[in-house]
């Protein structure tokens, strides 16, 4: 116990730094703290907590410095939005989005705290002990008893612990990199939800803590101190037994300083550039030309046919039809024409969001036995990114370890910055050098000529499991971004491993040679009953499978058509699902409040207003949703390809395509319709600017 109680008070506590304050002030009418334990002299300690139901006033003590502060008290139904928007539904979503009890500590003047004060009524003071010992009450109860397995809590400040029970029958907590690889993730869980549904344990403790205190026992609300002495950090927890609500003290540092990306993403980008269309002509001669040709080509065609909604405008907008759907059986032997890839077998498992994935990916990497082959667009600069690529680092000392990314991706890494970053996170090192560093990794970065990319994001470990999907390496897809992977098992993996195989090869000297003839090794994975068909399909220089397939399952649906995606600039899709909607096809459409991109955002807002003009019904999801999924019918297409220029035309894209019934059902209860639920229907037309056609033209391009 004393272990898990050690880690998770380091878990509580990830930056450094303190405030300086004023001699400590004397209060006529002192709150009581309960389980006073003695405590190391550097945690920060509530003395004296008053509220007058709207605000509290806090004193506390910081090693020999008495700080004076004070906080907001949210609404028992309010929620703390960030940003701005246009309109009702804009607001609507971002207010669902953002609504972490939160509330930011503020400090004051010393002089003005015993006015402030005056007559308040003073709060009872849980002490750490008390906190601790309820912390970790909560998290036994919720660890499964049985040996090899345990839970990930993911708390606040993005930090992630797994706790589990030894085989004494004690809880244990360590880091999530560090676990036992023999000891598996069952589940994965937010501590501040975790609260939340712990509000009868916690009313315990508060009914407790009031009947202890000789003064103030019929105060509605204590606050906890939690040990957590960093800067940015959630020292202290405000309980009300009334009210139910859990809030998260914050605390900032008075002084704060922020550092700016390492290097310049400009220079660094057009040397890439620059390097990609010198160094083609040596690994990848054929391919350039091949994709020259495509861009070419395409811009040709786009330009003398051009498919415009307006067209349509005149066309009357049918209600809703029940129609049967299309011949499943039919709609697969079309494919086997269309694609020009034959279907495979294997499983699928749907792990939405970060909070599913990265557990089972970590779990993956420690258990891999001979080799991990990772395939992305960006792997990350920051904190996160960092831990994997630290536990990649010490897994290549036993086994095979390649990662090839893209040159664009990588580049554009080194300046993002996520939402959750925190704040006194300095180090940047350059990702690629730092991985190639005492270890036995293999890096190799894909060139961008003609500004193409990989934007396909594999990864497979033995052979034998393969992830597919929307998620890069880094803490936006942890924490911040709402996205999808998928496991994968089977036959299936033996292709995605072949595919892996060629990109490898190619990004190498004669690259286009050795990727030609490339012959893979005898399958591994042996099909099983339980597997389904699945289909790989791709976008590749002159091979455009993701948008042909899509776009002859938009034509031929008949009851549905469900889409989530974060770039909509295709004027062929957004034609023929209007073109569907007038067959009596119910089109709903998912698109984040924001994208990754702000050109993007401002061609969305026209992309939903002619979706609205033309009866199809909009849903915007409140935050950043990365998720590139689509159902036709009972048909799925899921993975890497945006519906944009570049992912259906032009980029290495990877999809994963099924018309089992079991899948297709797990695809729309678990991702499409809890994200319908989510999301807010736009009922009225978004705001336009002016530079919203400009936008839209740059857009396109892209």
């Amino acid at each position: 116990m004393a272990k898990s109680v050690i880690a998770a008070l380091i878990t509580l506590s990830v930056f450094t730094g303190c405030a300086s304050g004023p001699a400590e002030l004397e209060i006529p009418q002192p709150s009581i703290v309960i389980d006073d334990t003695v405590v190391d002299t550097s945690v920060l300690l509530a003395q004296q907590v008053y509220t007058n139901d709207r605000q509290l006033f806090i004193q506390f003590q910081h090693q020999s410095d008495t700080i004076d502060s004070f906080a907001i008290v949210p609404e028992p139904d309010e929620t703390l939005a960030s940003g701005s928007s246009t309109t009702l539904y804009l607001q609507k979503a971002i207010d669902q989005f953002n609504d972490l009890p939160l509330a930011q500590l503020t400090y004051i003047d010393p002089e003005q705290w015993t006015e402030q004060t005056h007559e308040l009524k003073a709060l009872p003071v849980a002490g750490v002990a008390l906190w601790r010992e309820f912390r970790d009450r909560l998290f036994a109860s919720i660890t499964p008893q049985e040996q090899g397995t345990g839970i990930v809590v993911e708390f606040l400040k993005k930090e992630e612990l797994f706790f589990y029970f030894d085989e004494h029958g004690l809880l244990q907590s360590v880091t999530l990199q560090d676990k036992p690889a023999e000891l598996s993730t069952s589940d994965t869980f937010r501590f501040s939800e975790l609260l939340s549904d712990a509000t009868p344990l916690l009313s315990e403790y508060i009914v407790a803590a009031r009947g202890a205190a000789a003064v103030g026992a019929d105060a509605p609300a204590l606050l906890f101190n939690t040990g957590d002495t960093a800067d940015y950090g959630y020292p202290f927890i405000y309980a009300n037994h009334h009210t139910g609500q859990v809030i998260f003290l914050r605390r900032e540092p008075e002084d704060t300083e922020c550092c700016d990306p390492e290097g310049d993403m400009l220079p660094h980008g057009l040397g890439h550039i620059t390097r990609s269309h010198v160094e083609v002509f040596f690994r990848q001669p054929i391919g350039s030309i091949a994709r020259l040709f495509t861009l070419v080509t395409h811009k040709v065609v786009d330009t003398v046919t051009p498919k415009s909604v307006i067209v349509l405008q005149a066309q009357p907008i049918p209600p809703v039809s029940g129609n049967e759907p299309m011949d499943p059986e039919a709609w697969e032997q079309e494919l086997n024409e269309l694609a020009y890839s034959p279907l495979s077998q294997g499983s699928i498992e749907y792990l939405v969001d970060g909070e599913k994935f990265f557990p089972r990916l970590i779990d993956a990497i420690q258990s891999a036995e001979e080799s991990i082959d990772i395939r992305l667009y960006i792997f990350d600069n920051d904190d996160y990114a960092l831990k994997i690529a630290n536990l990649l680092k010490e897994r290549s000392k036993e086994i095979r370890v390649r990662i090839l990314v893209d040159g664009l991706g990588t580049i554009s890494a080194a300046s993002a910055k996520s939402a959750s970053m925190p704040e006194d996170y300095e180090e940047r090192p350059k990702i690629i050098r730092y991985m190639e560093t005492d270890s036995n990794v293999e890096v190799r970065i894909g060139l961008n000529p003609w500004l193409t990319g990989d934007h396909t994001k594999t990864i497979l470990i033995d052979n034998r499991i393969a992830y597919l999907g929307g998620m890069n390496i880094g803490r936006e897809y942890r924490y911040d971004w709402h996205d999808l992977m998928v496991e994968l098992h089977g036959p299936i993996v033996d292709e995605i491993q072949t595919n892996f195989e060629k990109a490898w090869r190619l990004q190498s000297f004669l690259g286009d040679i050795r990727a030609t003839f490339y012959r893979p090794d005898e399958p591994v994975n042996k099909p099983l009953p339980n597997h389904i068909p699945i289909r790989l399909l791709y976008t590749k220089p002159g091979d455009s499978q993701i948008l042909r397939t899509q776009l002859a399952a938009i034509t031929r649906a008949r009851q549905r058509i469900y889409i989530q995606n974060a770039y909509f600039t295709s004027d062929d899709i957004i034609y023929e699902l209007a073109q569907a909607r007038r067959r009596g096809v119910d089109v709903r459409i998912i698109i984040p409040y924001q994208s990754d991109s702000g050109i993007i955002n401002r061609s969305n807002v026209r992309a939903m207003n002619t979706m609205l003009d033309n009866g199809i019904r909009v849903f915007i999801y409140p935050g950043e949703s990365h998720i590139k999924g689509a159902i036709y019918d009972g048909w799925i297409c899921l993975g890497s390809a945006n519906f944009d220029q570049l992912s259906l035309r032009m980029n290495k894209e990877l999809n994963i395509a099924t018309s089992d019934p079991t899948a297709v059902q797990g695809f729309l209860d678990e991702v499409m319709l809890p994200d319908f639920e989510k999301s807010v229907e736009l009922k009225e037309q978004l705001p336009k600017k002016w530079s919203d056609f400009l936008m839209e033209t740059i857009a396109d391009q892209l």
